[in-house]
């Protein structure tokens, strides 16, 4: 007889909004952004809800005994060079500590195919270095994901 799941995921509702804030301050901890951006928790409270309300956005919970310990989001939208193609892209997925043991890949898994119920052809993931990039990248990589850009920032102001 199979063992069952240690967790379940799902799509994130209303009332998850302040958990998926709380986790994603710790990820924002952990990303390193706070020389480029403050961390504003009615900003994100905003944008979780536009994303759960509106169907282009994605946004996932992982449950693990009745609790949030994993959280994934992104967007669906159309190429601007190919109106077309529609594309996707992950603005964040974060698993508390215990979850990265056998969590992350169920998370990546749902939230590809949220991706693709919306339409979406393909879908781009981000490895922050602030957070293991090479580790990422091997994952993704396995998974069929190729290196496409490498992005650059720093603060204007």
């Amino acid at each position: 007889m199979r063992e069952p799941s240690p967790f379940f995921i799902r799509d994130a509702t209303a009332d998850d909004v302040d958990e998926i804030a709380r986790l994603g301050h710790v990820f924002y901890e952990e990303a390193g952004w706070a020389d480029i951006a403050e961390w504003d928790e009615a900003s994100i409270k905003v944008t979780l809800s536009s994303l759960i309300d509106n169907t282009a956005g994605i946004v996932l919970v992982l449950c693990r005994k009745g609790v949030i310990s994993g959280i994934a989001g992104g967007m669906v939208y159309p190429v601007y060079f190919n109106h077309a193609h529609k594309t996707g892209q992950e603005l964040f997925w974060w698993l508390t500590p215990d979850q990265r043991d056998g969590g992350g890949k169920g998370l990546l898994d749902a939230l590809e195919a949220a991706a693709k119920a919306r339409g979406a052809q393909s879908w781009a993931m981000i490895a922050l270095d602030m957070l293991r990039p090479e580790a990422i990248g091997a994952v993704y990589q396995r998974r069929g994901y190729r290196p496409s850009e490498r992005t650059f920032i720093k603060r204007l102001v």
